[in-house]
């Protein structure tokens, strides 16, 4: 007697089964393909974060490095100076970039300020320097860098007496530019990206002038 033939086809087994099997491999295309993005946008992320601290590097090294050896006041009652610093900020003269539309020299101030959730953010804010600019005019404002846990800046300056030049916290005298500024700042981003201390060497200063409010 002749065994019945089966029936072309699959199981209804055999259809769980490579279902079954299916919705892994689908699980882990999904897996690999949200893995993927993760990379890609952290990588982004990198990518963007190393720029903008390249960019706001460039931009200090060249217009802080071009401070002027010219004299300017905050208002009418405050007397003229050419310089100043403290550790979490410093306002100096000097030009801004020509494709910034910003012809001429600029009385310019980069400062560490508070940012949101307890970081700091540093900001350039600066107005027309001489002619008819109204020193008490609102000053434009621009963002260079957010997210820093925290920062601060030193003064480098001429020793006396044939002592070497030393660096120092802050810069209050009339008159003179320090020979360097040292800008060290501690990001607070996710992306490990830092922001190596930066040293910038001011070609028109000198650091002769003496520290702390003295006229050289």
């Amino acid at each position: 007697m002749t065994r019945p033939a089966r029936p072309a086809g699959f199981t209804l087994l055999e259809i769980l089964l490579a279902l079954v099997l299916l919705g892994f491999v689908m699980l882990g295309v999904w897996g690999a393909m949200r893995s993927a993005t993760r990379v890609t946008r952290s990588a982004g992320a990198v990518m963007a974060r190393s720029e903008s601290v390249r960019t706001v590097q460039q931009f200090l090294r060249r217009y802080v490095g071009a401070a002027q050896p010219q004299a300017y006041t905050d208002g009418p009652d405050t007397p003229p100076r050419m310089f100043r610093g403290d550790a979490t900020s410093m306002q100096y003269v000097a030009p801004l970039p020509l494709q910034s539309g910003h012809a001429g020299l600029y009385v310019q101030t980069v400062e560490l300020k508070a940012g949101a959730a307890g970081t700091r953010s540093l900001w350039l804010t600066y107005r027309p320097y001489g002619g008819s600019a109204d020193p008490a005019a609102a000053p434009a404002r621009h963002l260079l860098l957010d997210g820093l846990h925290a920062g601060k800046l030193q003064y480098l300056a001429a020793g006396a007496f044939g002592q070497p030049a030393a660096w120092h916290p802050d810069w209050q005298a009339a008159h003179g530019l320090p020979a360097a500024v040292r800008i060290e700042l501690d990001p607070a981003w996710r992306v490990g990206v830092p922001f190596p201390a930066l040293v910038i060497r001011i070609q028109a200063g000198g650091g002769a002038a003496s520290i702390g409010g003295g006229v050289p």
